[in-house]
């Protein structure tokens, strides 16, 4: 090599490689940066999550207590608006408003009775009250 100065072009070598050396860390910490930003994002919003979910209703916090193995209601009025269901649902009922019904559906998925008139109830088997404020207190395949 004729004409150049082999220690200018060592430190010229050894430059650019520290160059590129310092070019690939600078890309590694962005994505560790970018990674930390992201991470921070995700426990922002699991901070969020977890603060709507401390305010959210607990069990503790309910009107009833475990009892050998009853939820036992604190001497109170409650009030459903839509209705109750005692037993099983039955999935061909549309249910009425303010609805009470007490029954369940048998092995072959029958008998599920349908209160589908506003404040209407049923109770037995099969039973249905469409009419409003009717009621069919028992039985087999009854109708009000």
């Amino acid at each position: 090599m004729k004409g150049i100065d082999r220690p200018l072009l060592f430190v010229a070598a050894a430059s650019l490689f520290g160059f590129c050396v310092q070019q690939n860390e600078i890309k590694n910490l962005r994505r560790t940066v970018d990674s930390i930003s992201s991470t921070e994002e995700n426990v922002a919003s699991l901070k969020l999550q977890l603060e709507e979910l401390e305010k959210a209703r607990k069990m503790e916090d309910s009107p009833f207590t475990l009892v050998d193995d009853w939820w036992v209601a604190e001497p109170k009025m409650f009030r459903f608006p839509q209705g109750v269901v005692v037993g099983d649902r039955n999935d061909d009922c549309t249910y009425g408003e303010a609805v009470l019904s007490v029954g369940l559906v048998d092995e072959d998925g029958w008998g599920g009775n349908c209160p589908s008139g506003d404040s209407s109830v049923t109770f037995g088997y099969s039973n249905t009250a469409s009419g409003v404020y009717s009621t069919v207190t028992g039985g087999i395949e009854n109708e009000a």
